[in-house]
């Protein structure tokens, strides 16, 4: 299971800056393997982007002129069926590791899912070895 760098992005909550965002990210050759957008009644939002190039994506986000930071996360492979996630979310309890955030999808009939957990930076390396 690797361990993956998020780009929290700052983005003001009005009409088309969410597709403003991802079609910016299009332009510059930039590929999402996920994205969480949450409901928000702030003005400024935060958009979590897992990216396949992050090094590439950090520069040309800060070209555009994007605000945002950058985080360790774990991108987790699983199985797509019942109890995948909480399993997982279990090992990470037993060894006193809170999630601060997740977020999965899968398609109905796929075999795998795939999993965004946060947790606190000094955790990472532990929650890696134990969904690893």
């Amino acid at each position: 299971m690797p361990k993956a760098t998020q780009l929290n992005v700052k983005l003001e909550n009005k009409v088309g800056s969410l597709a403003r965002l991802c079609r910016d990210l299009a332009n510059n050759g930039i590929n999402l393997l996920a994205i969480s957008a949450p409901d928000t009644a702030a003005k400024r939002g935060l958009i979590r982007l897992l990216v396949v190039n992050p090094d590439l994506a950090q520069l040309k986000v800060a070209a555009v002129g994007y605000s945002f930071t950058v985080e360790e996360v774990l991108y987790v492979e699983i199985k797509n069926r019942p109890g995948s996630i909480a399993k997982a979310m279990e090992k990470l309890a037993r060894a006193g590791i809170n999630v601060r955030y997740a977020y999965a999808t899968a398609f109905r009939k796929a075999q795998k899912s795939a999993a965004v957990i946060a947790v606190a930076e000094e955790d990472v390396p532990k929650a890696h070895k134990l969904l690893g």
